[in-house]
């Protein structure tokens, strides 16, 4: 994929970042957890909240097992493990209330922190479907992303332009809009929140920020009850969550 050169340096930078985490850890291990009742009329995957630490946590708040995960929306291991984690995760995991899920966005490319921006852009509760269906997208994405390439003119376009406006071209341009906009997200919903170029630039220093404290150095990366783990899809993940007490 041929990357348009839009950005700023220090969002530029992200790109190194890659895709494939092959750190290690060592997983909590513990007995059996209750399950833990959400509150009256709602499941434990609509409950929704943004964090200090800039992710979105979804499910019991106070679950003693805690899952965090560092993803990018335009990464094809992250797409895998969000395809196969799917229900089995938010079901037997989540809404039982013994676990609660964190999804913090660890941006690598451009494409990925306008997505990501879109996603954050609506109610909590809207961000973790909009950003597993969009990791679906990925193939289309990319073709999209190449084709521009090819097109000096579009390219020469949407480079003069500037900051937001640059963001909602190339988007559009890509697809990303009009994907949003069959799931609720209006164009100008899209407009406003990638032209709010500070918020933009909060992502991507929230992902050098989690690159210095964490050592975030590829995606996905999931910590549990704070220690990282060397594994990077969703059976063997399945597997640390069923050894720390969410069996």
């Amino acid at each position: 994929m041929r990357s348009l050169k839009i950005l700023t340096a220090s969002i530029a930078a992200l790109a190194l970042a890659s895709c494939g985490s092959s750190e290690t850890g060592e997983a909590p291990k513990g007995e059996p957890v209750a399950a833990v009742a959400p509150p009256a009329g709602k499941q434990w995957i609509d409950v929704v909240s943004k964090t200090a630490e800039g992710g979105y946590l979804i499910g019991n708040p106070d679950a003693k097992i805690k899952l965090v995960e560092y993803a990018s929306l335009t990464c094809h291991v992250c797409a895998q493990f969000a395809k196969d984690s799917g229900s089995d995760l938010h079901d037997n995991f989540i809404n039982n209330g013994k676990i609660s899920y964190e999804f913090r966005n660890f941006v690598r490319d451009e494409f990925d922190l306008m997505a990501a921006r879109v996603t954050r852009c609506g109610a909590n509760e809207a961000m973790l479907p909009l950003t597993e269906q969009f990791m679906g997208f990925q193939e289309t994405l990319f073709e999209n992303a190449n084709k521009i390439g090819t097109d000096k003119a579009l390219e020469a376009k949407i480079t003069s332009l500037k900051g937001g406006e640059r963001f909602f071209a190339l988007a559009d341009a890509v697809g990303i809009v009009e994907f949003f906009a069959q799931r609720g997200v209006s164009r100008d919903q899209s407009k406003a929140c990638l032209s709010d170029t500070a918020e933009m630039q909060k992502l991507a220093d929230l992902t050098a920020e989690y690159g210095k404290k964490y050592t975030i150095q590829g995606t996905p990366t999931f910590y549990l009850n704070g220690a990282r783990l060397d594994v990077t899809a969703w059976p063997q993940v399945k597997g640390k969550l069923q050894e720390a007490g969410a069996r």
